[in-house]
């Protein structure tokens, strides 16, 4: 999988599916939407943090922290994600601390 595939997982699971001659995709990608929406759900300040321990720099953790930020306030707004994590992590991150 190309390096753009993996950041659009979505379109490269589509394509993977009808690769395989999947003529009804609706099906699929709805369930994919649903367990990703799930997986929302269950995500919270620490899941997050344990994601941004990742970055390589302080500007790619910026740049993360921003993505997320939007990504979740999406999620919140679209998908009825019934809090915003980020909120935390952003309160920890003004009182100079990292959720373990």
């Amino acid at each position: 999988m190309s390096k753009e595939a993996k950041i659009h997982f979505l379109t490269a699971y589509l394509e993977y599916l009808l690769g395989q001659g999947i003529k009804s995709e609706n099906d699929y990608l709805g369930d994919a939407s649903r367990f990703l929406r799930y997986l929302l759900r269950l995500s919270g300040p620490a899941e997050i943090e344990a994601f941004l321990q990742t970055a390589r720099s302080t500007a790619y953790r910026r740049r993360l922290v921003k993505s997320l930020r939007k990504f979740y306030a999406f999620a919140v707004e679209q998908l009825d994600l019934p809090h915003n994590p980020m909120e935390a992590v952003d309160r920890a991150a003004q009182q100079g601390q990292r959720l373990r």
